[in-house]
């Protein structure tokens, strides 16, 4: 028997990167698939990949709070109830301090803080009214843990996802519904494939990490599946650095 058979996984972000990744690897393992991200050709194109009858796509932009219900529904009507709820969907920004745009500010929190509460929110109210334990799984960031130069949106947006983790974790335990999160270092996305376009600054990533190397999106994957899994069941309100040991170098 595979570790999700039988289960519901909804996947945000989930065409591209980790939470590509992640779609894999769930399918792989037996879950029935809603693959949510808003770029409706990559998640088609990763539906067609995967085929048959246990993965569904919803494009939704996840600061819409109606769109979120929806899909949510839409995922019941379909599989029935979710059990797993992994939020990889996010956005980056590169303005230093003096020169973000307050434009820029509110949408990275929009997708970034405001997404995965929408969410998180919808989610559970199913898995209460259903009354069956669940998992949510936030994708952070190592940004979320320590500070980054002139990442000053994406740096409190991840530091926002750790602490709405935390405190979901402890206000959700009654439910039966377990939150976690893993807090990736750098690794090699579309997301990320600018950074890695200059051989200089891609010798740089590669050696800031104490392993010596970027990290790759499955590598993520894994420990999102294992966080999902029964495997971790008394496991909540855990933030995994996932990062070659970039985080423990800089003392935490």
């Amino acid at each position: 028997m595979k570790r999700f058979d039988k289960r519901v996984v909804i996947v945000t972000g989930g065409a591209k990167g980790i939470g590509a990744a992640a779609v894999r690897m769930f399918h792989a393992e037996g879950a029935s698939v809603v693959l949510v991200d808003a770029d409706a050709d990559a998640a088609g194109a990763l539906a067609s990949e995967l085929g048959g009858e246990r993965v569904i796509v919803q494009v939704i932009d996840v600061t819409d709070a109606a769109q979120v219900q929806t899909c949510i529904d839409t995922a019941e009507g379909r599989f029935g109830t979710a059990d797993v709820l992994v939020n990889s969907a996010g956005i980056t920004d590169g303005h230093a301090p003096l020169d973000l745009p307050i434009e820029r500010w509110r949408r990275v929190m929009m997708v970034n803080v405001e997404g995965v509460f929408s969410l998180c929110q919808a989610f559970a109210r199913k898995a209460c009214a259903a009354q069956r334990p669940a998992t949510i799984v936030n994708v952070a960031s190592t940004a979320g843990l320590i500070g980054v130069p002139n990442r000053p949106v994406y740096v409190a947006s991840k530091h926002a996802v750790v602490g709405l983790t935390r405190e979901l974790a402890f206000d959700l335990a009654p439910l039966g519904i377990r939150v976690n999160a893993v807090a990736p270092g750098m690794v090699k996305t579309p997301m990320t494939d600018k950074y890695f376009e200059d051989p200089e600054n891609a010798e740089r990533l590669r050696t800031s990490t104490p392993l010596g190397r970027v990290g790759m999106p499955e590598e993520i994957a894994e420990v999102i599946l294992f966080l999902a899994s029964d495997a971790a069941s008394f496991v909540s309100g855990a933030v995994i650095p996932v990062d070659g040991a970039f985080t423990a170098a800089k003392g935490r």
